[in-house]
């Protein structure tokens, strides 16, 4: 039995579960409380910053539920406050004007929830500026003896001799499907059933998709001579990953935090790497640098981070690294046959989104693919946008 993941600060505070092989059993939390739980990260990028407000939730719950109506507030020990609004997605808190995080100053994080409750966070202040120095990709088989890609970066602040850092990457990379066509077969009636060839009216071969980082990835340069990270290593990617079947991008970011931030994160990442319920050591409740100002015994989950932001951009190619004869390329569907089913079978298949049009087939037919007008794949063998979005990101690059 594994646990469900949930984003980094959404823990269930006390789980018991005991499995049978024999039937299925479904488990509810035996005790459970309620925590307000605070992802929030203020950065010296100027720019309308974010707050992400949610509860705590049980085992058998799909997912934390957003905090919302609340009044947010960062204020910082020169006098200046800085006011959030929720915006269309709840609990999703934004400063309602643009600013940064500056050095030398200390902030403060307040927040008065719909039902009166008040929270506060320590003084926290910005920590040093690195930047991000080389973002590069490599071939590279990993302490698995899987063949793939490793995406490494490199940076040097030589005003410091050690920082924290956390990282986050998105990653964006091109889905083209496996078969292309310009028309679609389109039901004219079910009874009887007839069908048509209409000219396609979107791009449904081409598309692409960007996916945000959800492991907690770390590091520490305290024990170092130097403020330097060589070679660290940001992302794997195994050589059939259909990610990189094509063109593969990732956009990392690097954050320079506090050391009060780094213990919390590390404490973090080792709860939620945890294989076993059983484990030996429970951790119970993770404590971090926020608390309630209306209840010392009410329980805040999260941290108020002030982050030094870089970030950089790299771009590949599949071919860039892997040739033809090491193997097929990673596929996003595996089974992909066509097939040419018979007028009555086609209206049930297309009306209810099963497949699509290929290509108007040459010859009679058989008895293995049938003796329909038209060669038909599955959706996602033909329709792209089943796994991505048409639409050409901005930064995107061939």
């Amino acid at each position: 039995m594994k646990l469900k993941k949930v984003s980094v600060f959404s823990l269930v505070l006390t789980v018991f579960l005991f499995c049978g092989c024999v039937e299925e059993i479904d488990f509810e939390t035996e005790t459970f409380e309620s925590a307000l739980v605070v992802e929030a990260t203020i950065t010296n990028e100027t720019k309308p910053q974010k707050i992400k407000l949610s509860r705590t939730f049980r085992f058998e719950e799909d997912g934390p539920s957003a905090e919302t109506n609340a009044t947010v507030l960062v204020k910082d020990n020169m006098g200046n406050q800085f006011s959030f609004e929720e915006t269309d997605v709840p609990g999703i808190y934004q400063s309602t004007t643009t600013f940064s995080a500056q050095p030398d100053r200390d902030y403060e994080l307040s927040i008065t929830t719909a039902n009166g409750r008040s929270y506060g966070s320590d003084p926290t202040a910005l920590a040093s500026i690195s930047q991000i120095d080389n973002l590069y990709a490599q071939r590279e088989t990993n302490e698995n003896g899987a063949l793939g890609v490793a995406i490494f970066l490199d940076s040097y602040n030589p005003d410091t001799q050690g920082s924290y850092y956390r990282f986050e990457f998105e990653e964006t990379y091109k889905i083209v499907s496996r078969y292309f066509a310009h028309k679609d077969i389109e039901v004219v009636s079910y009874n009887p059933p007839k069908v048509k060839l209409v000219r396609k009216n979107r791009e449904e071969y081409t598309c692409y998709n960007t996916i945000p980082s959800t492991n907690i990835l770390l590091a520490n340069t305290n024990p170092l001579s130097e403020d330097r990270l060589s070679q660290f290593q940001i992302r794997f990617l195994k050589r059939e990953n259909p990610k990189i079947s094509t063109r593969y991008s990732l956009l990392a970011k690097q954050f320079v935090i506090s050391r009060d931030a780094y213990v919390f994160y590390e404490t973090l990442k080792d709860f939620s790497g945890s294989e076993s319920l059983f484990s030996q050591v429970q951790p119970g409740f993770i404590s971090g640098n926020l608390f309630s100002t209306s209840n010392d015994n009410e329980k805040v989950i999260g941290f108020f981070e002030l982050a030094a932001v870089s970030s950089k951009r790299v771009f590949f190619n599949y071919s860039d690294y892997f040739s033809p004869e090491e193997g097929p390329l990673g596929l996003f569907v595996e089974d992909c046959e066509l097939n040419r089913p018979e007028v009555p079978a086609l209206v049930n298949l297309v009306g209810s989104g099963a497949v699509k049009f290929v290509e108007e087939p040459i010859g009679p037919g058989n008895d293995d693919i049938g003796y329909g007008p038209y060669l038909v794949a599955p959706v996602p063998c033909v329709d792209c946008t089943v796994f991505g979005t048409n639409v050409v990101p901005e930064f995107w690059e061939e």
